[in-house]
């Protein structure tokens, strides 16, 4: 019988992951790194990344710090009610959101596009709210 490791205490990025993450938050998109890894998580959620562990993260933040009212594990624990170690899963869902936001061109990330299009997917943008081109106000 395998052993399921202990949840995480503190929260990290892969280097690679690191840069994105620096990109992000320097880029005045947020207020700090937390703000924007907050970020990473929810779009890795949005786009569907499945559970699973990120190796070789260092150490950024302790969890008291990055989730003091326990709000994130509680939406953890809702989307995936079988998770044993949802800062884990936190974990990982930064960093794959970070992965996905990279598109290895040296620019920080377009946060806004991304915003638009999971909006547009969603049909949460209607053609019908939107001024036709050319037309005036």
């Amino acid at each position: 019988m395998v052993a399921e490791k202990a949840d995480k205490k503190t929260l990290g990025v892969t280097s690679i992951n690191e840069k994105t993450l620096s990109a992000l938050a320097s880029a005045g998109r947020f207020n700090t790194d937390i703000e924007a890894a907050k970020f990473a998580l929810a779009y890795a959620i949005n786009e569907g990344v499945t559970r699973g562990t990120t190796d070789g993260t260092g150490t950024k933040w302790n969890v008291g710090s990055f989730d003091s009212d326990g709000g994130l594990k509680a939406v953890i624990e809702a989307l995936y009610p079988d998770e044993p170690s949802p800062y884990r899963l936190i974990e990982h869902l930064i960093n794959a959101g970070l992965q996905l936001m990279d598109n290895n061109d040296g620019l920080p990330p377009d946060v806004a596009g991304l915003v638009l299009a999971a909006a547009e997917d969603r049909g949460s943008i209607k053609d019908a709210h939107l001024p036709k081109a050319g037309a005036s106000s």
